[in-house]
C-alpha cells in the first residue's frame, strides 16, 4: 500500500515526539491530510508508521541506487551522494531529536532485511562502482571496501554532532581509501 504523502515529514513528527506520543492527527497536520483518511487507509497508528518506515526507506534505498548507476559522475562522487542519501541526510534528524536515532535505526533494519531488504543491492552497487575505477581489485575487496564506507559513515552518524562534521569525515575516508 503506497504512502502518497511526505514520508520525511510524518517521520519527522515521530521523530520529534516519539511513537507512543506522536498521535495519527499529529501526522495528519504534518502531511496536509485528516485523522480519518489516515485510520481509513492503515487502520491503526502502529500500521501506519510501518507502512512510513518500510516506504521511505525503500525510497531512500532506491535513490541510492539510481545515484550509483549515474555514469556522468566520478565513481567517488557517486559513492559519496549514495553514502549521504541513505546516512549523511539523517544525521541532523538524529542528533537534533530524542528519538530521531531509533528511527534511522528502524530504517536500517528495514533496509538491511534479508532477502528482500535493499540495503545488500546497496553495498554490491557500490561495490561494482568501486571496481570501475579499480580494476586492480577483486570484487571481494571492493566489496570490502564498500562495507568498510558503509560500517564508517554509520560510525561517523553515531558519533558527529552535525551534518558538516559527516560531509567532512565521510569525504576525508572515500578520498583515503579509493585513492
Amino acid at each position: 500500500m503506497k504512502t502518497n504523502f511526505d514520508k520525511k515529514k510524518a517521520l519527522g513528527v515521530f521523530a520529534q515526539y516519539g511513537f507512543r506520543k506522536t498521535s495519527v492527527g499529529d501526522v495528519a497536520s504534518a502531511v496536509g491530510l485528516s485523522r480519518q483518511s489516515l485510520y481509513k487507509k492503515f487502520g491503526s497508528k502502529e500500521e501506519l508508521f510501518q507502512t512510513i518506515i518500510e516506504e521511505y526507506s525503500e525510497e531512500v534505498g532506491l535513490q541510492a541506487l539510481d545515484i550509483l548507476e549515474e555514469k556522468t559522475n566520478d565513481s567517488k562522487s557517486r559513492i559519496l551522494r549514495a553514502l549521504d542519501t541513505i546516512i549523511g541526510q539523517h544525521v541532523d534528524l538524529m542528533r537534533n531529536s530524542v528519538h530521531g536515532a531509533e528511527l534511522v535505526q528502524m530504517g536500517e533494519q528495514v533496509m538491511s532485511a534479508v532477502g528482500k531488504g535493499i540495503m545488500p543491492r546497496v553495498m554490491l552497487k557500490i561495490a561494482d562502482v568501486i571496481l570501475e575505477t579499480h580494476e586492480n581489485q577483486s570484487k571481494e575487496q571492493a566489496e570490502d571496501d564498500a562495507f568498510i564506507l558503509y560500517t564508517l559513515a554509520k560510525g561517523l552518524s553515531l558519533t558527529v554532532s552535525n551534518y558538516a562534521e559527516y560531509k567532512s569525515g565521510i569525504t576525508r575516508a572515500v578520498n583515503r581509501l579509493l585513492d
